[in-house]
């Protein structure tokens, strides 16, 4: 520092007593000094963002060395170095290839161009503040976003999870018709799904009106997916005054419990044609998830979501819930009636699914729900923390028989999820335990050193190497969900808190009634 002010007293005097041929080379001085400095400016920035990224996810990471601001921070600049790339190269379609800088066709959300990626962001922008490139994309949405044109088959709940839940969004926190009217339009385009025989939807639905593809729809649908669709037809038909939304949600709430069910659980797949069940196949799944959150919703209001939660639960706890000899708990899934004591990546919602219910209903034993949510995302955190990325792959084994029948699917790959990072900003909201914000932490240090492109985020092929091939995706959860639940987790607790905002299967929030003064009911 005093180097530097003599420095500077230094030139004024030289220039003030020297003459017109010393005043240039003062000049030509500070204009070669200024650059020198730039380009060590622009170095040092480069040598510090490969030192974060090339952090040792292997290192042991003290939790008094997180400064929450500090990576709330970091995680604002990766959604904008993933949004803008998504911008620059592909704006208004769905989902961007960072590596080879073009357009991801094989998205959940078809050909035509839906700005998926726009769409999925807006909350994520919203609450990190990025109010120009929020403006960008609310102008893309009133401009150019429609279904009319749409006429191949997509996914009900990706429509309904990832496009129509954001909009439902920022209309809660905005208060802004233009989401409102697309939110309506696009649940109008869904509604042709529930025209079957039992009133489940077809699991695809063909957007434009009309259109002969319709008649080619398979007749079995998932209930997860089916099942998850409640939170947002609920919500419209709120703040529009419309019954319609809500008619069809209480249809297939009321329809499969009339069906038989598995020693409590609900069956992976059902007959939109017959209302039977395809197959006795079960495994945890978001209509679990959407039970608790709908009574949660309705302001507990609706008990009997309340009450089918709580014997769903319990149902889940004892068929599919396993403590092993190593005190290691996972859920797995049931298929002819044994258990396959594998475990996929997007299981790891339940552990937030386990907390969260023990934490908000009245369910008897609650702490041993809460056990198990806490023991689930612990083992979702040693999948990760096992591996030499530090990035769980897309399936885990607990047994040797099943570690050889995954084997050959090659089920190692990561994508970008954010299941497991839910599980940790749900738990360390309802604990406040470092650890959590440690493993979030972590998570953030393997994604920057395997997943960060020049150009954006993607997934790899194999976690357990360490010189993994890239898939060349970047998906529109990691924008819409991934790295939301991720600023979360190191923000305040009064950003967007647990009792007044509910989170839907794609990590899109909606109010609570009765508490959210943002819940925009319709009068």
């Amino acid at each position: 520092m005093y180097f530097f002010y003599f420095a500077v007293r230094r030139a004024h005097f030289k220039w003030y007593t020297g003459n017109t041929a010393s005043r240039i080379g003062i000049i030509l001085t500070g204009i070669l000094s200024v650059g020198v400095i730039a380009i060590t400016y622009i170095q040092c920035r480069a040598l510090i963002r490969q030192a974060f990224q090339e952090n040792a996810a292997n290192e042991v990471i003290l939790t008094e060395e997180i400064n929450p601001a500090e990576v709330r921070v970091k995680i604002k600049e990766m959604m904008l170095h993933a949004w803008r790339n998504y911008a620059r190269v592909v704006w208004g379609t769905n989902e961007f290839r960072p590596i080879s800088r073009r357009v991801h066709g094989g998205s959940d959300f078809g050909s035509y161009k839906l700005g998926a990626t726009i769409i999925e962001s807006l909350d994520t922008l919203y609450i990190m503040g990025l109010e120009k490139e929020l403006k960008r994309s609310r102008d893309w949405i009133e401009k150019s976003f429609s279904l009319d044109r749409v006429d191949e088959p997509l996914p009900v709940i990706v429509l309904t999870s990832r496009l129509l839940c954001p909009m439902l969004t920022l209309y809660s926190l905005t208060g802004d018709l233009l989401y409102k009217d697309k939110a309506v339009h696009i649940a109008d385009r869904i509604l042709s799904a529930f025209d079957t025989p039992t009133g489940i939807p077809r699991r695809l639905v063909v957007p434009k009106k009309g259109s002969t593809l319709t008649r080619y729809l398979d007749d079995v649908s998932r209930t997860s997916e089916f099942g998850a669709l409640h939170l947002e037809f609920f919500y419209l038909s709120e703040i529009t005054g419309s019954s319609v939304y809500l008619d069809r949600v209480d249809g297939i709430r009321q329809t499969i419990e009339q069906a038989t069910k598995v020693n409590g659980l609900y069956p992976n797949a059902f007959c939109t044609k017959y209302g039977t069940w395809e197959n006795y196949n079960c495994s945890v799944n978001r209509y679990y998830d959407t039970l608790l959150k709908s009574w949660m919703q309705s302001g507990e209001s609706d008990t009997q979501n309340e009450d089918l939660f709580e014997d769903a639960l319990l149902a889940v706890a004892k068929n599919l819930v396993v403590i092993n000899d190593e005190d290691v708990t996972y859920v797995t899934e049931m298929r002819d009636g044994s258990l396959s004591h594998r475990m996929k990546q997007s299981d790891c919602f339940a552990g937030a699914l386990f907390a969260l219910g023990a934490a908000a209903t009245s369910v008897e034993h609650w702490e041993k729900y809460f056990e198990i949510g806490m023991g689930i995302a612990d083992t979702c955190h040693d999948m990760y923390w096992e591996s030499p990325t530090r990035l769980g792959p897309d399936t885990f084994a607990f047994t040797k028989n099943s570690q050889k029948e995954i084997l050959p699917l090659q089920k190692n790959f990561y994508m970008l999820q954010p299941e497991v990072v839910e599980s940790y900003f749900i738990l360390w909201r309802l604990t406040h335990d470092e650890k959590y914000r440690l493993w979030g932490f972590e998570l953030l240090l393997a994604i920057e050193k395997y997943c960060r492109t020049p150009n954006g985020y993607t997934g790899i092929m194999d976690v357990n190497s360490s010189s993994s091939e890239p898939d060349d995706v970047q998906r529109s959860f990691f924008l819409g969900a991934t790295l939301k639940y991720l600023f979360l987790l190191f923000s305040d607790d009064d950003v967007i808190p647990l009792d007044k905002w509910v989170f839907n299967s794609a990590g899109h929030f909606l109010p609570i009634k009765g508490v959210n003064s943002l819940y925009r009911q319709y009068n």
